[in-house]
């Protein structure tokens, strides 16, 4: 009964064409569009996916990055970050180091 309620939830949140954001860091925000939903049950969603650091993007130093490519993932490693807890980049570089 759990796992139907638990499947009931998934299918409600991640359901094909929405948009769903949120902070993975303090200033890195990453936004999913959902292309397919059609192995939720097994664990997978087909997303497009978008990571931007607010604070470059507000400052002018980047543009603001179009989503990539369609691909597949677990739902539930959709917001883990590689960085660190500040932001910066996924590598755990800052865009300062990288212009130097």
């Amino acid at each position: 009964m759990f796992k139907s309620i638990q499947n009931w939830i998934r299918r409600r949140k991640f359901r094909e064409g929405r948009t769903l954001s949120g902070f993975i860091a303090r200033d890195v925000r990453r936004e999913i569009l959902i292309v397919s939903a059609a192995r939720l049950d097994e664990g997978y969603i087909t997303v497009r996916v978008r990571t931007v650091n607010v604070l470059y993007v507000s400052k002018g130093l980047i543009p603001e990055p179009e989503f990539e490519a369609p691909r597949e993932m677990r739902f539930d490693e959709v917001w883990k970050w590689s960085g660190k807890n500040w932001g910066g980049l996924p590598d755990g570089t800052s865009i300062v180091e990288n212009l130097r």
